[in-house]
């Protein structure tokens, strides 16, 4: 039981970090892009980001489980 959860844990780390990186370079583009609309229309976008963030960080967490799993069992 440790050792799933374990893998899970590092599986959980490594989709955070991969969707932290990737929705990083997104929000700065959208703010490079969108420098001249108002404050409103820019934090909005970044709040959507964090909430995508937020739904796509477990589910991306169990695909990195399986493959964690298929990696450690060969």
């Amino acid at each position: 039981m440790q050792a799933i959860l374990a893998i899970y844990l590092k599986s959980l780390f490594i989709s955070a970090v991969l969707v932290l990186i990737v929705s990083g370079l997104y929000m700065l583009g959208t703010i490079s892009r969108n420098y001249d609309k108002p404050i409103n229309v820019r934090q909005n976008k970044i709040f959507d980001v964090l909430l995508i963030d937020i739904l796509t960080i477990p589910i991306l967490s169990f695909a990195v489980l399986a493959v964690l799993i298929i990696l450690k069992s060969r």
